[in-house]
């Protein structure tokens, strides 16, 4: 399930950093504009579920209108110092589903990334 390229974690390294980071952006479709929140997530394995306002709003709106999704993690050495890699993230796309204050992506494909620590020196924003 998840992509594989340059910087990229083996897939055990992903499962866990998505169970091990609660919180991420989830990014929607409002009409022609993006739309990100933060949100707090679980992951199953399988499918991302996100506790909700059952208000109705901007956030439900966009889900009522286009389902498909895009959930970003990430963590850098500013809030982790004590990290070896610089920098790393997951991108989770899927479509969503709202069932009452529940959230859910069933998830279509992740992708990963981890910045090399060489490359961290080039890469660094500061």
């Amino acid at each position: 399930m998840t992509a594989t390229g340059v910087g990229a974690m083996d897939e055990l390294e992903v499962m866990k950093f998505i169970k091990d980071s609660p919180v991420g952006v989830l990014a929607l479709v409002d009409r022609d504009k993006p739309y990100a929140v933060p949100l707090e997530h679980h992951f199953d394995g399988k499918t991302l579920y996100f506790i909700i306002s059952p208000r109705k709003g901007r956030k439900i709106n966009c889900i009522e209108n286009n389902a498909n999704a895009c959930y970003v993690i990430y963590e850098s050495q500013h809030e982790k110092p004590e990290r070896a890699s610089p920098c790393r993230s997951v991108i989770i796309e899927g479509q969503l589903t709202l069932d009452g204050t529940r959230l859910k992506m069933d998830v279509k494909k992740i992708g990963n990334w981890q910045c090399p620590p060489a490359m961290f020196a080039t890469c660094h924003v500061r």
